[in-house]
């Protein structure tokens, strides 16, 4: 008897562990060419769960030329509360992050420093539709290659199971890397190619204590900070990045300037996403009934 209960009593401990692990984040097409859309798809991802979307494009560029990096029509189907919207761009020298939510458009301008810019506003993101995030501006006179990047986060608020989508546009050859991690733990990476494979000549490194950006909440809202928008409404921030990492910001109505940090991110490696337990939705009544079946056999 107590040989049957310790079988049930593992095969119910195993049934418990596989239903922790039902999440489920994949991303779709491997290859894409400019103009086509994106499909992260996610199951069973809890409320209240901190969510990280990372978006990393690379491609080459022509010294002091210009360049642009969109993620047009993002749908993103549940807000993110309590978080951040950030970007990076590196061997730059001028940069514009124009981001569109229906009627309202905000566009920041700022000039990097050692090569590198980046932004960062707090606040919560509501879900709905983006129909424009793009990283623009001018390469650094040395610049072979571009890394543009931007990352959304936050505690989730919204359905389980759903798709964040998005097109990839302006960009005809490159690639571009998505990781997303839930909980402080990567949940996926993936790195799909765009047009034509590119072969990147590696430029200066450049290292940064400092950088441009600036401080918005319109399409990053506090519960205590109600905004009013209006049709076509721009809002312009421009930012100026000093020697000393000190920044200057041109007046602007309901704007305010925060400060900013540079981070270097490491390369991001691809690594095969995990996948869901087809059974978990199945094993978890039949853990109960066999942990109900355990106590019967007790009581006898």
């Amino acid at each position: 008897m107590k040989r049957i209960r310790s079988i049930l009593s593992i095969i119910l401990v195993a049934i418990l562990v596989q239903g922790v692990f039902a999440l489920s984040i994949t991303v779709e097409p491997e290859s894409i060419e400019r103009g086509d859309q994106v499909t992260v798809a996610i199951v069973d991802l809890p409320d209240n769960s901190t969510f990280s979307m990372h978006i990393e494009g690379t491609f080459a560029a022509t010294p002091g030329g210009t360049f642009s990096f969109e993620t047009r029509n993002l749908v993103l189907p549940f807000a993110l509360n309590d978080g951040s919207l950030s970007a990076t761009l590196r061997n730059t020298d001028t940069n514009v992050l124009i981001v569109k939510k229906g009627d309202t458009e905000v566009k920041k301008v700022g000039l990097s420093q050692n090569g590198v810019f980046s932004t960062t506003d707090s606040g919560s993101i509501p879900a709905g539709t983006y129909e424009t995030i793009s990283l623009g501006g001018t390469a650094a006179a040395d610049a072979t290659h571009i890394i543009a990047s931007m990352t959304i986060q936050g505690r989730k608020s919204g359905p389980p199971d759903s798709e964040i989508t998005f097109i990839v546009d302006g960009v005809a050859d490159g690639e571009v890397a998505i990781t997303v991690s839930v909980d402080g733990g990567t949940a996926l990476s993936r790195t799909i190619q765009v047009g034509s494979p590119v072969t990147i000549t590696p430029t200066q490194t450049y290292y940064s204590s400092g950088g441009g950006g600036g401080r918005t909440s319109v399409y990053a809202t506090t519960a205590t900070t109600a905004v009013t928008t209006t049709p076509t409404t721009t809002r312009t921030t421009t930012v100026t990045a000093s020697p000393t990492g000190e920044e200057t910001a041109a007046p602007a109505a309901v704007q305010t300037v925060g400060e900013v940090t540079v981070t270097h991110e490491p390369p991001v490696t691809s690594s095969p996403s995990p996948t869901a337990t087809p059974l978990a939705a199945y094993l978890a009544p039949l853990g109960i009934a066999l942990l109900l079946l355990i106590g019967s056999m007790r009581r006898r």
